[in-house]
Formats: C-alpha cells, sequence, structure tokens
C-alpha cells in the first residue's frame, strides 16, 4: 500500500510515519509537508534513506500538486493542522534620528542599558514601550512601527545570500521573505524579492551637531577650531566635504611628524578649489592643492578634528565607508545636494533612450545598503547591480537611479556561505515582517502565525487544507480510503461524562473551531460524493518528537534548565493523555478497517489535571516542585475534555498498550537523552503565557 501524509513531519505525523515503515514492509509513505511552524524534519532523519519513504515539500493547498500525488496513492491520512545574519543591516528611529546599524551592533547597543533574558539557547532583549522603532513594508511604504524584542542564538551552518537587482539580504535556510507579489516564500525559493522604494516619512532637520569637542594641542602642531552646530551655508559646506571624503577621500596620519589630513583627489582642479572654500568656511585650518605625476589634483585638508570627524561619522578605508547618519534625518534639499556631490566625486551618468540614470560604484556593503535608505528617503527609484569580487577583491555595489527600468527580475543568484556565529530576528508590533539589507529587503519575523493572535492559518490549514485534499480525492481517485485526524477539542469541555461521536460540537477557540469546519468538510463531502473518508477524534497526545511548546515537553525542558514550570491558573483543567504511539495504532485500524464516513474517538482514559502531569514529571526528574508557578490562564481555556472511545475499541478492537506512568516515564527519558528539541527552544516557545505573544 502506498500512503499520504500530510502534515507527516509534525509531532503525530512523523510517529505515524515512523509506526507504519516498521510495522509493514511492504508499504510506502508519501510525506507532504510545507514545514511550517511546529513541523520538523529532523524528527524523520532517520529514515531519510529508506526508499519506501519520499518526503514533498509543499503546501496542502497547492491543488494541482496534491492532485498529482492523490493520483499515485491508495489512501490518505491527514495530519496537517524561521534568521538574519549579525552583519547585516536594518534601519532604527529612536530619539528623533534614524540611524543605520547591523544587528550585531543593535544587539550590543540595547544590551548595555537592557536586560538580556535567556533560556538556553536564545538571548532576548525585550525593549516594548522603549520608543525604538525600525522599518516595516506597509500598504506599498516603509513605515516606522514599534521594535518590541530582539533575539538571537548561536548557528553554525549554511547562509543564504540572496543576490539580485532589488539588492541583496543574508539568512538562514530557514528564513522567510516575500516575492514581489507579497507572498510569504522561503529563502531557498530564491524568489524576486520584495523591496521598498518609499518611506513614509519626511526628513526635516536644518542642522547638524558634532559631537566631537575641539581642543587646542600644546605641542606645537596645527590647531583647528570646529563649529558645534552646522547650519546654512556651513551645513552645505560640511555636507559638500564628507561627500568628496567618501567618494575621493582618504584620510591619514603622518607618525613621523604626528599630522592628521584628509586628502580629496579629483582631476577637476576647480572643483577642489571649491571644496577648499568650504573647508576654510568651517574651519581655521590650512589645506594646500597639488598636482600629481597621472594629472590628478589632490587637495589636503590638515586638521585632527577634521579628521576625526570624517573617520568617526563615515569610516576610513574604502570598504567600510558610510554615510553619515544624520543625513538621512535632514530636509531633502540637503539629502539631494549631498547625493550629487557623491555623484561628483566618483559618479557617472548615462543616457539612454528613454531614460537618464545616475550610477554610483562601491565597494562598501554598508555604504551601498545606506544609500539605499536615503534615496528611498528621498522618493528616487533605483537598482543594483552587484559584482562578484575577483582576484580577492572586494565584492562591489553599483547603484544605479532611474525613471524608468525593466520589470524583469534579471539575474538572480543564491550564494550558499558557511557560517557560525549569531543570527538574529526581531519583533515588531502590528507588523510580521521588517526591512533589513542591501536595498530595503522585506524578511518576515520568524513564528509568528498561531491561534489565538493570528487564527488564519489555522483556517488555511484545517479548512482550505482539508477542501484541497477532498477535491482532489474527488476528482481524481474517488476510491481510496482516507482518515483525517480532528480533536477532542471540536466538543468543547465538559464537566462530567464523556462525548461520544454523536454529541454536538461546541468550540472553544480559533483553533477548534478550524477543526470542526474541516470535520464537516469531510463529512460533507463523503456523503454527496460517496467518499471513503473517515474522521478520527483523539485526545491529547503526548511523547517523542513534541513541539516543546506543548505542556509535556516544555515542563521537561524547563525542568531540566531549574527554569519555574508555568501551570495555567490552578492547574485543574483536566485532559485525557494518550500516548503517540496508541493513537498512531488507532489510525492505522481505521484506515484499513474503519468504516466510511463514519468519526471514531480515540481516547484513553487517563484523565489528569495540568497539575498532576507536571508533578509527576517533576518526580521523576527528581526536581522539587518549588518550581512550579501560576500564571495567567489563556482565554477560552476549556476546563475538561473527556472521549467515550467504546465505538473504536468494540468495532475495531483496539485498546491503548500504554499506562500514563509508563508513557510519561519513555516520554522524560527520551527529552532528557536526545538533543532533538534544542534548536527548536527560543523565548517564544518557552514562554510562561505563549497565547500573550504577537506571533
Amino acid at each position: 500500500m502506498k500512503i499520504l501524509v500530510t502534515g507527516g513531519a509534525g509531532f503525530i505525523g512523523s510517529n505515524f510515519i515512523h509506526y507504519i515503515l516498521e510495522k509493514h514492509e511492504d508499504w510506502e509513505v508519501i510525506n507532504l509537508d510545507k514545514l511550517g511552524y511546529g513541523s520538523n524534519l529532523a524528527n524523520l532523519k532517520d529514515i531519510e534513506g529508506d526508499e519506501r519513504y519520499t518526503f514533498v515539500k509543499g503546501d496542502i493547498n497547492d491543488f494541482e500538486l496534491v492532485k498529482e500525488i492523490i493520483k499515485k496513492v491508495d489512501a490518505v491520512v491527514n495530519f496537517a493542522a524561521e534568521s538574519v545574519a549579525e552583519n547585516e543591516f536594518v534601519a532604527i528611529h529612536r530619539h528623533g534620528r534614524i540611524r543605520l546599524v547591523t544587528f550585531g551592533e543593535l544587539f550590543e547597543e540595547l544590551s548595555k542599558t537592557n536586560k538580556v533574558i535567556k533560556d538556553g539557547k536564545h538571548e532576548i532583549i525585550d525593549v516594548s514601550g522603549k520608543n525604538i522603532k525600525v522599518l516595516s513594508f506597509y500598504n506599498g511604504y516603509g513605515a516606522w512601527f514599534p521594535l518590541k524584542k530582539v533575539i538571537r542564538h548561536y548557528y553554525k551552518g549554511r547562509l543564504l545570500c540572496l543576490r539580485q537587482k532589488w539588492g541583496e539580504i543574508y539568512v538562514t535556510p530557514n528564513h522567510s521573505v516575500y516575492d514581489v507579489f507579497g507572498n510569504l516564500v522561503s529563502a531557498e525559493s530564491n524568489p524576486e524579492l520584495l523591496a521598498i522604494r518609499r518611506i513614509n516619512y519626511y526628513p526635516h532637520e536644518h542642522k547638524f551637531k558634532s559631537h566631537i569637542s575641539a581642543r587646542a594641542e600644546g605641542n606645537g602642531h596645527l590647531r583647528v577650531t570646529l563649529d558645534k552646530v552646522y547650519t546654512g551655508k556651513k551645513l552645505e559646506a560640511l555636507l559638500r566635504l564628507l561627500a568628496a571624503y567618501i567618494s575621493e577621500g582618504n584620510a591619514t596620519y603622518n607618525k613621523a611628524n604626528g599630522s592628521y589630513s584628509v586628502v580629496i583627489n579629483n582631476r577637476d582642479k576647480d572643483w577642489l578649489k571649491l571644496l577648499a572654500e568650504d573647508y576654510m568656511l568651517i574651519s581655521n585650518g590650512s589645506y594646500s592643492i597639488t598636482k600629481r605625476k597621472d594629472t590628478v589634483y589632490q587637495l589636503e585638508l590638515k586638521s585632527k578634528e577634521f579628521y576625526q570627524m570624517c573617520i568617526n561619522l563615515c569610516g576610513k578605508s574604502a570598504p567600510e565607508k558610510r554615510l553619515p547618519d544624520f543625513i538621512y534625518g535632514l530636509d531633502r534639499k540637503y539629502q539631494m545636494l549631498f547625493w550629487e556631490t557623491l555623484l561628483k566625486g566618483d559618479g557617472t551618468y548615462r543616457k539612454w533612450s528613454r531614460d537618464k540614470t545616475a550610477e554610483y560604484t562601491t565597494v562598501s556593503r554598508r555604504l551601498a545598503a545606506g544609500l539605499g535608505l536615503l534615496l528611498a528617503l528621498m522618493g528616487i527609484d533605483y537598482t543594483y547591480y552587484i559584482s562578484k569580487p575577483r582576484r580577492g577583491n572586494y565584492t562591489s555595489y553599483t547603484i544605479r537611479t532611474r525613471l524608468f527600468y525593466n520589470v524583469s527580475t534579471g539575474k538572480r543568484e543564491l550564494i550558499e556561505v558557511e557560517y557560525e556565529g549569531y543570527v538574529y530576528d526581531l519583533e515588531v508590533e502590528k507588523s510580521h515582517n521588517f526591512i533589513a539589507g542591501v536595498g530595503n529587503i522585506v524578511a518576515h519575523n520568524t513564528h509568528v502565525d498561531r491561534s489565538i493572535s493570528s487564527p488564519y492559518a489555522f483556517i488555511e490549514s484545517n479548512v482550505l487544507g482539508v477542501y484541497t485534499v477532498l477535491e482532489a480525492i474527488r476528482k481524481e481517485n474517488p476510491e481510496i480510503n482516507a482518515v483525517f485526524v480532528s480533536t477532542d477539542e471540536v466538543y468543547g469541555d465538559i464537566i462530567e461524562g464523556s462525548f461520544t461521536e454523536d454529541d454536538r460540537l461546541m468550540p472553544s477557540s480559533p483553533y477548534s473551531a478550524s477543526k470542526v469546519a474541516g470535520d464537516m468538510l469531510v463529512l460533507g463531502y463523503a456523503r454527496t460524493y460517496n467518499l471513503n473518508a473517515s474522521i478520527t477524534r483523539c485526545t491529547n497526545n503526548y511523547g517523542p518528537y513534541q513541539f516543546p511548546e506543548k505542556l509535556i515537553p516544555k515542563t521537561i525542558i524547563r525542568a531540566s534548565m531549574d527554569l519555574k514550570i508555568p501551570i495555567y491558573g490552578t492547574g485543574q483543567n483536566v485532559r485525557d493523555w494518550l500516548y503517540v504511539l496508541d493513537h498512531c495504532e488507532a489510525v492505522e485500524l481505521v484506515l484499513e478497517k474503519g468504516e466510511k464516513r463514519e468519526v471514531y474517538n480515540i481516547s484513553a482514559g487517563e484523565e489528569k489535571t495540568n497539575l498532576e502531569v507536571v508533578k509527576t514529571i517533576l518526580r521523576l526528574m527528581g526536581k522539587d516542585e518549588d518550581l512550579i508557578e501560576f500564571v495567567e490562564d489563556r482565554p477560552g481555556h476549556d476546563i475538561r475534555y473527556s472521549l467515550d472511545s467504546t465505538k473504536i475499541r468494540e468495532q475495531l478492537g483496539w485498546k491503548p498498550k500504554h499506562k500514563f506512568e509508563e508513557g510519561i516515564k519513555k516520554t522524560v527519558e527520551w527529552y532528557l537523552s536526545n538533543e532533538w528539541w534544542r534548536p527548536l527552544v527560543n523565548e517564544k516557545v518557552l514562554h510562561p503565557t505563549p497565547w500573550k505573544l504577537r506571533w
């Protein structure tokens, strides 16, 4: 038999695949999973070489894909219920100033004044309410949204560099980005990237305050006094000098005589004379203009303070050059003056049939990112041409402004590099994305779609996904057997007694409501089109490979770290706990022997309060009950679930093989002896009240 398992990289699905392949030597399994939240291919790593197992990465809502697989299988079992590199750039708006920083610089800066929370894998800085904003994509524009948290963890493995004319970004393979149509896609698909070229912010500053204090030297060296606040003509002079330094300048220190100077080179002597006049307007230092042998003139500005200003604001060597941060907040007329001076120094203009473009090339990635931010603030369209380094040289970035451009993305590169270091994620208020990289690329907040804070992902999987599978079965292979795995949550809670398959459905959360809708679709399709479809509804599962946010694995993991164990409310919520392999056996029986268009409840008869479960785990681990901490209850938290599984026991002869004491002991031992869960835990997963988070 060949089975299609949807959502097979999740907790129950992966256990089911293991169970089937171990029990049936002649069965084959196709696992369709989009690897979303809660899915983990590491669950199935030990069977990757098994010829009977095939993994297909894809969305259950992809009708054409599902249709093609349905044609090839004999049965269906439906179980369907991401970081940025350290040196990547992000724009920050704080204290009225816009700055371009790397994720690493941002974390280190915030860690000096904010507590760093550690959960055993991740480091988190919570800056909610600190009035720090980052750029997000909103309604076609870049908009400033409050930053809530900066999260990082240590990572060793592949990084993906996505490089194209819209920009460049380095992310981990599991990170998500947006394509040009606004669809959330995996970085590995190398899409045409979504990037912003407009920002809903009007810079208005007309001054710059220098933080470099002037002081007289007592050793006979040249002494210079600089204005601390630059406005009007002096601000324009400073901007032209800094732009010229970025494009054509270098800063030098002569050890022999202790002199500091800034040298600007250009073939246009008259332009250098104008820059010298600018220099004399803001400084009482000296200058000289000389001619080199290659017909290039050089302007030497002799001043320690101006030397310090240039390297502090704009960097020193060509690969380090950057835009001074204060430029982002200046009025547009000053920004345009600065941009035009950059082009005068080291830029070109090209005239095409319909378009005049300005081009500026740099080997500084930070400068390339800063220019993208500046042009977006100015409302100027642009693209990049990024060339690979040759003979040990640096990658060069050519930014091109234009009125028109070909909508084709042109060449798209996906470059893999080995990496070891921190990777970062941001949690942004009211937004599931943030702008990063060269060219203002839109990246996705990882782990953002959960039931209470964002129900759509569950609607998509549990309703639209079920519909897609049913339609594919109806049109392509209506004779096959199909089992749709549901949950006891569709019945709601019950104070006394147990629900039977004929009881009314009364969901209490968006998740359970979406499961009810999926169940009704299954029964409706089965009756209307005479499909061999059945539904199973099980109680709470536990066992290996369960995602760490759930009660039992979270308790084991937190206890192993001697962290407090959060329990909702008073801990008296009751669940019937079913060992996952007993559930897998029940699903197998329904698949092979179950009646079509029937519902089967699956329960173990092992009812325990959440408090009892946690105390049992602590006892098995030799931990003190003082670790228990009662926390605010989540909305819609049902008091008690209980299912009557008489039907499957009497009709199909199923009964659970594991008592709770035996199953929970095996589960604790598995988590303590396996490192499987470590890459999955983060501040959100282990959070005491995850339903409060903006996922």
